[in-house]
């Protein structure tokens, strides 16, 4: 059985034209009955269709736009049509027409992830080089400031750290280098 899956225009999606899949129903004669068409984004017709899809019929779609507002739901969606063997006719992307449209999703998807993770690495590449991977070095002069209005105030670890930009690790380290390097073993950190 041949079916026909429309996204209404006028409910906040973008503005698309039917009239390729409609030259095609209309061409192939598809009954009314087998004409879905979708009037919210929340695509409830389209949850009933997959239910009513049986094996070896054909889905006539403008664009896999309309399945689906991501490349997971596209998935989901396209799981449901490969289980039932539900040939796929797309008006605009004709390269997922056919049954193998999941395998091209799927591989188009980790072609994708592979070029990413190229780009990503020639970035850290780059970056490496560039001696700009890892956190910026705190200045000594900051990590001084910190601990005298420590050792000097009335001010919290936390509002120093504000204050001052130093952590409050890096701060707690410091003072406790300092403690240890003045011998001053029974000085505490507050």
């Amino acid at each position: 059985m041949v079916w026909a899956y429309v996204m209404e225009n006028g409910f906040g999606a973008e503005e698309h034209s039917n009239q390729p899949v409609f030259e095609l129903i209309q061409k192939i004669g598809v009954a009314d009955e087998q004409i879905v068409f979708e009037q919210t984004e929340d695509r409830p017709e389209l949850c009933k269709l997959l239910e009513r899809l049986h094996e070896e019929d054909i889905l006539i779609i403008r664009s896999v736009a309309d399945l689906a507002d991501d490349v997971i739901n596209l998935i989901r969606v396209f799981q449901t049509l490969t289980e039932k063997q539900v040939s796929l006719c797309d008006c605009e992307e004709a390269f997922l027409s056919g049954k193998d449209y999941l395998d091209v999703v799927t591989k188009f998807t980790q072609l994708y992830v592979l070029f990413q993770k190229k780009k990503q690495q020639a970035g850290y590449k780059k970056a490496c080089e560039e001696g700009r991977v890892g956190r910026p070095a705190i200045k000594q002069k900051e990590i001084e400031q910190a601990m005298k209005l420590y050792w000097n105030s009335d001010y919290t670890i936390r509002q120093i750290a504000v204050l001052t930009g130093v952590s409050k690790s890096t701060l707690y380290r410091a003072l406790k280098e300092q403690t240890e390097d003045s011998g001053n073993a029974g000085s505490s950190v507050r």
